[in-house]
């Protein structure tokens, strides 16, 4: 049957697929996002459901004040022997100068769910680490380098390292192996080592993460080399085409016994070629050729679709959500801001109560709860219990790329009305008031917004049953990689926000909290 693109909506980047025995699991990226790493399963490669995050307590992840577009990049999961091992970045430094601060970790687990072990760090020589097992027993760490000299008009991304591991002890043994430095595409990264046959073949990301990304290939019949690059050098991009999947690139490699082998890679689906949703995650076929992997389709464009040997009903397990609080899926759809807020919410049932904190530009204690948009066309909502008495009070609903680009529908105090309803929005932290958006209400309200593709509107009830629009039709695509101005790697999220910049203490009840495709 032929399954459409791409199998992980929303914003889930840089996909390393892995099989323990007849389940399949990938990992992507979260960058700031809190607990990090998503990982999906699925035991018929066509429905594919969160099932964890393993960076969730701050004893294996700590981000605090790490800059939007930081953290968790790029993990790799891999399973030898029944354990599972994630080698994963912690990025703390990236755009402010020629410096990448990142800390490469290792963790395993007997489970995906884990527990999982305390982390060993590795090096921080580069991001986008990596794990291959040998059929030999021996274990190696794979890894870009970073080489902050090239600032002034040459590459920093000088190729990628692979050092053998214990993988005890975490420590690296011997020296580490220039292997390759990548095409004239360049900028190489995200690298994956697999074994077929004689060959040891070389994965990696290329031409940035843009609309140039790519991915090339390599082989040798030793682990260092030399590597012979791939005879059309790169396996898949969607360069300088008008294709339904575009940045396509790092990809990973997987064989799926009876159905054949697959690459799950990087793509976006842009709207006037802004990426809302983010960088997803697709799968291609993949055919052998003279010991050569290719598209099974013929060519390097990636297809809207791909094919697997049996009918399977299709689920879209995000068509409709009404969240109780207390439950797995809650915790696994709704992530926070690079630390652990648990301490800072009271959950029942059916409310989560947020202590109002820091502002909605904190890169420290921000009270924000979100989760991914999935579809172009979808609804969130919520009831909101706030009792504000002072211009600080604020708790609303969010629709943000990162700090500094949002919208914010939500209940604060006005000296002169009382409990009023504001709009607010900040594009590259430039901020618009909307000072004609102020909406008189007690009790109550019930708060939502539909998104259409490039147009985003907030709504608001009193009753539940009959909502009116408040402001402006708002500009959906400006919560885009493409858009901010220093670069982003995420995508949009719709989330619950509440913040206290007087006591620090003030409480917002959430209620009937809701996500739909429409």
């Amino acid at each position: 049957m032929k399954v459409k693109n791409p199998i992980l909506t929303g914003f889930n980047p840089d996909p390393a697929i892995c099989r323990a025995e007849d389940t399949y699991y990938i990992a992507t990226s979260t960058f700031e996002v809190f607990p990090g790493i998503c990982i999906h399963e699925s035991t018929d490669l066509v429905n594919w459901r969160l099932v964890a995050h393993p960076l969730a307590s701050k004893r294996i992840l700590d981000m605090t004040n790490n800059p939007a577009s930081s953290g968790v990049w790029a993990p790799d999961l891999t399973y030898k022997d029944g354990k599972f091992y994630i080698v994963f970045s912690n990025v703390e430094t990236f755009s402010r100068g020629p410096f990448k601060d990142c800390y490469n970790y290792l963790i395993s687990a007997p489970s995906i769910e884990g527990p999982w072990s305390d982390p060993i760090f590795i090096n921080a020589s580069g991001f986008d680490a990596s794990l291959f097992h040998d059929e030999d027993g021996k274990s190696y760490f794979v890894n870009m380098e970073w080489d902050y000299r090239g600032v002034r008009g040459n590459p920093c991304f000088t190729g990628i390292l692979v050092q053998e591991i214990d993988l005890k002890s975490g420590k690296l043994i011997g020296e580490a192996h220039k292997i390759f430095k990548g095409t004239e595409r360049g900028f190489v990264e995200g690298p994956h080592i697999y074994k077929r046959k004689d060959y040891y073949y070389l994965f990696c990301a290329e031409g940035g993460t843009g609309y140039n990304h790519a991915e090339s290939v390599a082989r040798s019949k030793t682990i260092y080399g030399p590597y012979e690059i791939h005879p059309k050098q790169l396996l898949i991009s969607a360069k300088d085409t008008d294709a339904y999947l575009q940045r396509a690139g790092h990809a990973s490699l997987v064989d799926a016994k009876e159905d054949g082998w697959f690459i799950a890679h990087l793509c976006s689906r842009p709207i006037d070629r802004r990426c809302i949703l983010g960088r997803e995650t697709a799968l291609q076929n993949i055919r052998w050729i003279e010991d050569w992997p290719y598209l099974a389709h013929g060519g390097m464009i990636p297809s809207a679709y791909y094919e697997v040997e049996r009918d399977v009903e299709v689920i879209d397990f995000n068509e409709e959500i009404h969240y109780d609080f207390l439950s797995k899926q809650f915790d696994l759809d709704f992530q926070t801001l690079r630390i652990d807020m648990n301490p800072y919410v009271k959950k029942t049932k059916d409310s989560i109560t947020l202590i109002g904190k820091q502002s909605f530009d904190s890169t420290y204690l921000q009270n924000t709860w979100q989760r991914r948009q999935q579809h172009f066309h979808c609804e969130f909502g919520c009831k909101l219990e706030f009792h504000p008495t002072y211009f600080g009070h604020m708790a609303g609903l969010i629709y943000r790329y990162q700090e500094g680009d949002l919208y914010l529908l939500y209940s604060t105090y006005d000296e002169k009305l009382g409990k009023v309803l504001r709009l607010h929005a900040e594009h590259e932290f430039q901020p618009e008031y909307f000072k004609d958006v102020c909406i008189p209400y007690e009790d109550s309200v019930y708060l939502k917004i539909v998104v259409r593709e490039k147009e985003a509107q907030y709504y608001y009830s009193l009753d539940g049953q009959e909502y009116h629009s408040i402001g402006p039709i708002l500009d959906a695509t400006l919560l885009s990689d493409q858009y901010v101005v220093h670069g982003g790697f995420t995508g949009a999220f719709f989330g619950i926000y509440a913040s206290d910049s007087l006591y620090a203490k003030q409480e917002a009840t959430f209620s009937d909290v809701y996500y739909k495709k429409l």
